[in-house]
């Protein structure tokens, strides 16, 4: 195992340390924005609300547009450029609070700033891999790098609200920015990021041109066709889930905060499995085959979640946490895996962010669902028919042509 990961090289390493780092601040902001919204700005739930959306909407439009700058620019540059971006707008945002103004909008264009910029630098993180690890430890990579960073997820927010309650709000934004620094200084040390050979700005097709390209490649491709559609079909369903689960845990279930906290730290551990299993279980199967598996298992758990209401609700979410967390987390490891794989070096900051993009754009849309459906119908049902919709997400990987499927797609 040691040789192994020895194999991954020295720039994918120092790249998983700058991921590191910058996922840590952005679990940190995640924290951090809401609490000054309500805490030192009085705001309330809509406002709490508004700021998913700005941190959300923004980086579903505009990070196509930073695939696009991926296969244009030299990886380095966009990496550090977007760990600038977040640091900036922090440092900005605690200069503006600490010059008096109180104005809620800071905190709007600061989300959607960082949202973007977010999406854009993981992104082009997920570009690089491919070309800072050798073909056959690729799957191990990934492997690698989810699991790290589902633990900086497990720890970040309580990282989040540390800072917050030892710092005031000025010093906590400066504190964050910091971590984007240090991020950004981490990437430059990563010398094959540099050596990427560009095509003359005048030799370029139009922005539009190569957007429709990237469009077209992924429909064009039966894997990467059904892993957007997958994607899209599990996301929905699970946000509209994400959205209800605590009113629901708290209302409907009647478990106490204690209880609720033990549950979530199930599924960080199941994520951690996940990532951990993912390169193992392709190994054993082929990628085409764990997928599918790995999504039927996902989609599955989730009707332990309206069963809870039958009895034993408390030891049901544990399951369901734990089995969700595992199996989605391996399901969406071996999908960038796979994504890597066929998709052709040139386009592949394109179709990166562009499946990106559907991640982030499903989360909203499937609160929005959520939130509808247990206005009409209640809060159990609501999970049931949302438990339901992702049961359709398997459908788009057991078809023959997507569950033998080779990795690699005839260039």
């Amino acid at each position: 195992m040691a040789l192994a990961l020895e194999r991954l090289g020295r720039d994918w390493w120092v790249l998983l340390v700058a991921q590191a780092i910058s996922t840590t601040g952005t679990q940190v902001t995640v924290v951090l924005v809401p609490a000054v919204a309500i805490l030192a700005f009085g705001s309330g739930i809509g406002s709490a609300t508004l700021l998913l959306v700005a941190e959300f909407l923004p980086a579903a439009l505009l990070g196509p547009f930073g695939g696009v700058l991926i296969d244009r620019l030299r990886l380095r540059s966009v990496l550090v450029s977007m760990d600038f971006v977040r640091a900036f707008a922090l440092a900005g945002a605690a200069v503006a609070i600490a010059s008096g103004v109180q104005s809620i909008w800071i905190l709007y264009v600061l989300a959607g700033v960082l949202g973007v910029a977010s999406a854009v630098f993981d992104s082009g993180v997920e570009t690089a891999i491919p070309s800072l690890v050798p073909d056959s430890q690729l799957d191990r990579a990934n492997a690698t790098r989810s699991g790290l960073l589902n633990l900086v997820r497990i720890a970040g927010p309580g990282l989040g609200g540390l800072v917050i309650a030892v710092a005031s709000t000025q010093v906590a934004l400066l504190l964050n920015a910091a971590a984007f620094l240090a991020s950004a200084v981490v990437v430059v040390a990563a010398t094959a990021l540099r050596s990427k050979v560009h095509a003359d700005p005048a030799e370029r097709p139009s922005v539009r041109r190569q957007l429709r390209e990237a469009v077209r490649y992924l429909h064009e491709d039966l894997v990467l066709r059904r892993s957007v559609l997958g994607t899209a079909t599990l996301n929905v369903a699970g946000s509209g889930i994400g959205a209800l689960f605590f009113v629901y845990a708290y209302q409907q279930l009647l478990l106490d905060p204690g209880q609720v906290g033990l549950t979530m730290s199930a599924f960080s551990l199941g994520a951690v499995v996940g990532a951990a299993g993912s390169a193992w279980l392709t190994r054993r199967l082929n990628a085409g085959l764990a997928c599918a598996l790995c999504a039927s298992v996902a989609a599955g758990a989730l009707f332990l979640i309206p069963a809870a209401a039958l009895g034993r609700p408390f030891e049901l979410l544990i399951v369901y946490q734990f089995v969700f967390g595992a199996a989605a987390t391996a399901w969406a490891t071996i999908l960038l895996s796979l994504r890597q794989r066929r998709t052709v070096p040139a386009m592949l900051g394109r179709v990166s962010a562009l499946m990106n993009a559907v991640t982030v754009a499903t989360v909203p849309v499937g609160a929005v669902i959520g939130t509808v459906l247990a206005g009409i119908m209640g809060l159990t049902s609501a999970m049931l028919v949302l438990a339901v919709l992702a049961a359709a997400t398997p459908m788009f990987y057991w078809s023959p042509g997507f569950r033998i499927t080779g990795s690699r797609r005839a260039f």
